[in-house]
């Protein structure tokens, strides 16, 4: 999901950079909130920007690494501190904040001066999750297919339709030391090779993992993330007239961005050599 917002937010931080009296100097820095929290997860996915002026060469909007932030849920405040590195980003590092479906929260960015906020309810997790197969098959060497009529040759992932929402579906490998289906990394050996995969949202109710959708043997786990709306609003609106400088959407007030809520149900499979 990240390589996504990396695009909107530049757009965000650009346009943001705008004003009447000169398109290329910023009228005022903005900060930009890029802010997603799951159910059952650490909070992690935190980041806070500023914005650049619409003529710059820089490819990153800047890190804001010494901004107060904080989470809300029912009248509690929880304080985050910055990640390591220039990065942006902030986590939480109790214990105590559990996000559950149906939690109301509410971010709180306070940095020279101004307070930036946003509002976002936790969604139920996708229903009625099911798989076809716990078991993916994979020809050898790595690059044959098969029978693609063989149900092993791929896993169907199905569940509940909901015309209203979008899914998306996350697999990823969970071995320590997991063993490559083919050397397709290049240089580097196994550190190039990807053990994560993020689908694009989706309003569909089913999904196909297929040999080019996994890097390695083993367990894997496979996520099925239900989309909030403001985030299934914005992502729908990322494909503007480049002719229309128009802001994306976003719910943050005194600022830009997103701040989200995801809930997913998972299930794992193991792929295995033929």
């Amino acid at each position: 999901m990240k390589q996504l917002f990396i695009l909107l937010f530049a757009t965000f931080a650009v346009i943001a950079g705008c004003s009447q009296d000169s398109p290329l100097e910023p009228s005022t820095d903005q900060i930009v909130v890029r802010g997603y929290i799951y159910a059952g997860e650490p909070i992690n996915d935190i980041q806070i920007t500023s914005t650049l002026p619409l003529g710059s060469e820089e490819t990153q909007a800047p890190p804001v690494n010494d901004a107060g932030v904080s989470l809300v849920r029912n009248g509690t405040g929880y304080a985050l501190v910055p990640s390591a590195g220039d990065s942006g980003y902030y986590h939480y590092e109790g214990d105590d904040l559990k996000v559950e479906p149906g939690d109301a929260f509410e971010i709180r960015v306070e940095h020279n001066g101004s307070v930036t906020t946003g509002k976002t309810q936790v969604p139920a997790p996708p229903e009625d999750v099911t798989a076809s197969s716990d078991k993916l098959i994979i020809s050898t060497p790595g690059f044959g297919f098969g029978n693609q009529q063989d149900s092993t040759r791929f896993i169907i992932i199905h569940w509940k339709e909901d015309a209203s929402s979008l899914f998306y579906v996350v697999v990823e490998n969970m071995e320590e030391n997991p063993e490559p289906i083919s050397r397709f990394g290049g240089p580097g050996g196994n550190d190039k090779i990807r053990r994560r995969f993020v689908f694009p949202p989706t309003n569909n109710n089913e999904f196909r993992i297929q040999r080019f959708n996994v890097s390695y043997y083993g367990e894997h786990i496979a996520k099925v993330y239900r989309v909030n709306q403001e985030y299934a609003d914005l992502y729908q609106s990322r494909n503007q007239d480049s002719r229309d400088l128009n802001e994306p959407l976003t719910n943050i007030e005194n600022g830009l961005g997103i701040f989200s809520a995801f809930a997913s149900t998972s299930f794992k499979f193991t792929v295995v050599a033929e």
